[in-house]
């Protein structure tokens, strides 16, 4: 097994605790506003553009909001599908996700960028500091940039906005989280709610998509069959790796689990402003690449989350706990065994983190390719993990999550694959060039 780079800059027994000391199913360990901001290795520079700038403003209101990793990615697409199609009506170098119609004479991109981006965070971030910090940072990032409040791009960039928000009000997501119990449930294999938790988002796989044409396009074959040798080796392995007690778990092993805690959106946004910065995108490429980034993301979730609920598979939790009854006689019971991380509240088949992360980082190496040439290097909480490549970070959270105790191994990698299909729909479905090939946008 290849262990990646990681860095503790806390010691492990400091993470440890502090997981048992009140951290939640789904913490963001802890990052604050700063850290998500400018916790970027090396090449953390001042954001010189306004999209990357917008980034960070976005995530910096998201992973702290209390929305679970699934929802924010769909809050990040919602900003920067409007920043794409603000900047890209204008300057018509990749289509847009909407039609934001013609753009006014002389509108500035970039103004039109500041202004989607305000305008559809002001929509979703609401308390009266938000709202007045949000305004505040709009009127500083137009003169920081040079631009003028009166400027034809702030009303397109304000409409492109609101088209997005008008488009996805609907979506389903408001009516994702309700009552439910698996059919089934009590039977060997069938998930369970854990402590009366409810079960999170049992209808996100129902959504309305970004670009897939549903949540089941890409549904994965079942879950491995109790009985197998290869559900055997899965069980084995995160029954000895992935517990509470684990005398095989590294220290190294366990801040790979400790800093995969973080959503994908705390993880992956300060990759891609990483690269960003480093190949010195023009605003439109650099506005489509957020773009497609969170789209994907985002559709991976909902793919994830159809085929969760469609299967629901049991947790290694209940699964070891309850190893006499899968029939399996290269599974021993273990009625104590506890994960090293604390069960999340949804199914288990397939892995959300290894779906979302392998969606982004399939985007990110069909747009820049696998090796950038500079080292990824992202820090949450004091835990620092650098990669050479994109495909080392999905690797790692593949190991992360058996790590943990929450993932059978053969969950992570379906749910890697599901997400490379995923991004590989989007990218070709989604914000194409306007000009090559002979396409052009209208």
């Amino acid at each position: 097994m290849n262990i990646r780079k990681v860095r503790a800059k806390l010691a492990t027994a400091v993470g440890i605790i502090a997981i048992f000391l009140g951290a939640g199913l789904y913490p963001t360990m802890g990052e604050p506003t700063a850290a998500v901001a400018a916790n970027t290795g090396p090449m953390s520079l001042p954001p010189v553009d306004v999209v990357t700038e917008w980034n960070q403003q976005a995530v910096a209101l998201t992973v702290p909001s209390g929305q679970s990793p699934i929802p924010q990615a769909r809050t990040m697409a919602i900003v920067h599908a409007a920043v794409n199609d603000a900047v890209n009506g204008i300057t018509r170098a990749f289509a847009t996700y909407l039609s934001p119609g013609t753009a006014p004479a002389d509108a500035s991109p970039e103004a039109a960028a500041i202004a989607a981006a305000h305008q559809a965070l002001r929509s979703l971030f609401t308390s009266p500091t938000q709202t007045a910090s949000l305004d505040a940072m709009f009127l500083a990032s137009l003169a920081a940039h040079g631009l003028s409040t009166d400027d034809p791009g702030i009303p397109y960039g304000r409409s492109a906005a609101n088209a997005v928000l008008d488009a996805r009000a609907n979506d389903g997501a408001a009516q994702a989280q309700y009552p439910y119990d698996a059919p089934g449930v009590g039977n060997p294999g069938v998930w369970e709610r854990l402590n009366n938790a409810p079960a999170l988002l049992p209808g996100w796989g129902s959504v309305t998509p970004w670009v897939l044409r549903s949540g089941s396009q890409f549904r994965p074959d079942a879950p491995l069959a109790l009985n197998s040798e290869q559900y055997a080796r899965d069980y084995n392995e995160i029954k000895e790796i992935g517990s509470l007690n684990s005398t095989t778990r590294t220290a190294e092993q366990s801040q790979i689990a400790l800093f995969w805690r973080a959503s994908p959106a705390a993880i992956w946004s300060p990759v891609i402003r990483q690269v960003v910065t480093a190949r010195s995108l023009d605003l439109s490429s650099t506005a489509r690449a957020y773009a497609l980034v969170y789209l994907a993301m985002t559709d991976a979730g909902f793919a994830c989350w159809d085929a969760k609920y469609v299967y629901n598979f049991w947790r290694p939790q209940a699964a070891i706990r309850r190893g006499d009854e899968d029939g399996n006689d290269a599974t021993a019971q273990d009625a104590t065994w506890a994960p090293f991380l604390a069960t999340p509240p949804h199914p288990e088949y397939p892995s959300g983190h290894s779906t979302l992360s392998s969606a982004t980082a399939e985007i990110l190496e069909m747009l820049f390719g696998d090796n950038t040439g500079v080292p990824l290097v992202v820090t949450i909480s004091g835990i620092t993990s650098e990669w050479d490549t994109f495909s080392e970070g999905v690797d790692e959270v593949i190991d992360a999550r058996v790590y943990s105790g929450i993932h059978f191994r053969t969950s992570d990698e379906v749910g890697a694959r599901q997400g490379r299909q995923v991004a590989q729909f989007v990218s070709t479905h989604a914000l194409q060039p306007c000009v090559g090939k002979g396409k052009r946008c209208p």
